[in-house]
């Protein structure tokens, strides 16, 4: 019988015939990667990433995106100026102004100024303890300004003044040692602050410039009744005396000014003249600071009852609707001893846009 061929035999028995192996380990994840070169039926449908046809729709799609931005940008800028334009030209249109003034002032020259203000003393404006004192008291009466004396009748100056004339009088007592900065900080605390200036009454002036003061006859200083001098309202001298006090004071940060002592007294009113009006239109023209000069109208208010004597919220009440008001060049300066927050709550009330509370 024919024997069947084997197809092996034992010549290479033991030997491997397999090829080496290479690389890593399958992962079981390995199948999803894809070989850079591979391809399968759908490499048609595909697109291709190279093609430089696409990029360049690609950004020419990008540029007129910019493009329709920026023109979309110009145009409302030109809307909106061409509607300023019209607006403000409607409005200077509409605006009847009255004639120029010379000075730059005009604005808080025509505003009328609404505050309930408390007299302090000046030196409490010290940029420091008295001085939290004082709007401490400020915030918890209700008030919106403080009034400081900066120029007082008896000719003492309540500020620490650099003016040369000041310092030739001796006219300093009992100043504000940092007004600059303590009008500063009131200003943060949303505090007016407002300088009186007493300004022809002069204990102190007059003895050093006889020239610019009042003179009776004989050449001598006239006194009134109380012994009191008084500044010439004719003289330069005297007038620049307070426009310089004025102007340091608005340097310093104070816009709002009271003045007192503008009338002189009668005997002598009419040959040396004097008045708020003519001693404002002055400072006015003179003074390129914005700044509101007011006429101080003293008014004294008991508040007392005629049957008891004491102070009752109907006797404050009929007192205060008993004043007339005020137009926007004036304002009230009450003394009275009654308790200054029922005063205070009791003018409130009032008519009265505007008052200073001496106590």
């Amino acid at each position: 019988m024919k024997k069947r061929k084997r197809f092996y035999n034992n010549k290479k028995r033991n030997q491997k015939w397999t090829e080496e192996e290479k690389g890593r380990k399958i992962d079981f994840a390995d199948k999803y990667i894809e070989p850079q070169n591979a391809s399968d039926k759908f490499d048609s449908k595909r697109p291709d990433k190279n093609n430089n046809s696409v990029k360049k729709k690609a950004k020419r799609q990008k540029r007129l995106k910019n493009l329709l931005i920026a023109v979309i940008c110009i145009a409302i800028i030109c809307v909106g100026y061409t509607g300023m334009d019209v607006y403000m030209t409607v409005k200077e249109r509409s605006y009847n102004p009255k004639a120029p003034s010379q000075s730059s002032n005009s604005g808080m020259v025509e505003a009328e100024l609404r505050f309930s203000s408390l007299k302090v003393d000046s030196i409490s404006l010290d940029s420091s303890v008295m001085l939290s004192s004082v709007i401490d008291e400020i915030e918890e009466q209700g008030y919106t300004s403080i009034t400081f004396d900066a120029k007082r009748s008896d000719g003492t100056i309540g500020y620490a003044s650099s003016l040369a004339s000041v310092e030739t009088f001796s006219a300093l007592s009992a100043p504000s040692s940092k007004l600059k900065a303590s009008v500063k900080e009131l200003t943060a605390n949303d505090i007016l602050t407002i300088a009186r200036v007493s300004c022809y009454k002069d204990n102190i002036a007059p003895n050093f410039l006889p020239s610019a003061a009042v003179t009776n006859d004989k050449g001598k200083l006239y006194k009134d009744e109380a012994s009191n001098t008084y500044l010439n309202p004719k003289s330069e001298t005297a007038y620049n005396y307070i426009k310089d006090i004025v102007q340091e004071l608005a340097s310093m940060g104070v816009r709002v000014f009271v003045l007192n002592d503008t009338e002189l007294p009668e005997d002598i009113a009419k040959d040396f003249g004097g008045g708020f009006d003519a001693l404002s239109k002055r400072l006015y023209n003179d003074i390129d600071e914005d700044i509101k000069l007011l006429e101080e109208v003293d008014v004294e208010i008991s508040g007392k009852d005629k049957e008891t004597g004491k102070v009752t919220k109907t006797a404050l009440k009929n007192e205060i609707k008993a004043l007339e008001k005020l137009d926007k060049s004036k304002v009230y300066c009450i003394f009275s001893e009654a308790d200054k927050k029922q005063l205070t709550a009791q003018l409130e009330r009032s008519s009265l846009t505007s008052f200073i509370i001496f106590s």
